[in-house]
């Protein structure tokens, strides 16, 4: 196994990955791609050009932590019940999604229905509005690795771009600094990322009521000392003990800064490409595309770490 590791040409951050094969990685190959995430801001395009089995995408995953469950489908991780939906254990509810086949650590994205590949046209196919956000920060301890594999892709449109928030915090002005400094935002767990009320869920009458968890504005990473912005989600966001209108003022400050193309790489998905990053030192957005197209992804993720105050 040839593995190579090379600096996207085209963006500030991000390192593509050839030659990996998942299932015949030692300890140093795994140590080597953990460390390329880390040089490289947080972004790494794995190409395979080929399909990946579900056991594949699990053991990639395992290189950067332990698998956490799919976002909705197990109760508690970012998901709230219905009335009168019984009330079941974790254990339950794993047991029951692999009784019929299903990876309860895997997550499908997309307006593919994954049972037939026929294209779904329900409502629910993420066709909101593209928006910068970081995987389920809305609870206490976010996921730190997520891993997006592209099954089909349309042919344009639907590409995902990335944006750096270590690269963002360097770069923030001194008296935007000193303004958040110490400061924490809330972040909203009313929505789906489709833009959605999540089940048994009310839409607030504004940012200050709404259902969420606070979480730093600038964070550390225990292992590096790198510190980044951690904004998560536009939509609801509200900025700790400050009147409304004053903190909507600093949000769109903060994202307008840390959202510069300066700091962003827009990628063109190609099938059988794994994007995996770190939700500690980026945001991601999907872009819009033609719903009458075909969009498939699977989706894994890793168990998170507490949000450390920079």
């Amino acid at each position: 196994m040839t593995v190579t590791v090379d600096r996207l040409d085209t963006a500030p951050f991000g390192a593509r990955i050839t030659g990996l094969n998942p299932l015949d990685m030692d300890a140093e190959m795994a140590h080597r791609l953990r460390d390329a995430c880390v040089e490289h801001h947080g972004v790494l395009v794995v190409s395979f050009g080929r399909l990946l089995e579900v056991d594949e995408l699990n053991a990639l995953t395992a290189v950067f932590g332990e698998s956490e469950f799919a976002p909705g489908m197990i109760a508690g991780i970012g998901k709230r019940r219905t009335e009168g939906e019984p009330e079941r254990s974790v254990e339950e509810q794993v047991d029951a999604l692999r009784a019929r086949g299903v990876d309860p650590y895997l997550m499908f994205l997309g307006n593919v229905d994954p049972r037939t590949g026929q294209r779904r046209t329900t409502d629910d196919l993420f066709f909101g509005e593209w928006e910068w956000h970081t995987d389920m920060s809305y609870i206490p301890v976010p996921p730190t690795f997520s891993l997006l594999h592209a099954r089909m892709v349309p042919p344009s449109g639907g590409d995902t771009s990335y944006a750096s928030q270590v690269l963002a915090a360097s770069s923030l002005p001194d008296s935007l600094r000193r303004r958040i400094d110490g400061r924490r935002i809330k972040h909203d767990s009313t929505y789906t990322s489709a833009g959605m009320v999540r089940p048994g869920m009310t839409e607030p009458e504004s940012p200050i009521d709404a259902v969420g968890t606070y979480h730093p504005i600038l964070r550390r990473l225990p292992e590096t000392g790198q510190e980044a912005l951690f904004l998560g989600r536009r939509t609801n966001a509200y900025v700790e003990d400050l009147e409304l209108d004053e903190s909507e003022a600093l949000l769109d400050e903060l994202w307008a800064h840390a959202t510069q193309d300066a700091f962003t790489y827009r990628h063109r998905w190609t099938v059988g490409e794994v994007l995996v990053w770190d939700n500690r030192v980026v945001m991601h957005c999907r872009h819009p595309f033609d719903p009458s197209q075909r969009r498939f992804m699977w989706r894994t993720q890793t168990k998170g770490e507490a949000v450390l105050q920079s």
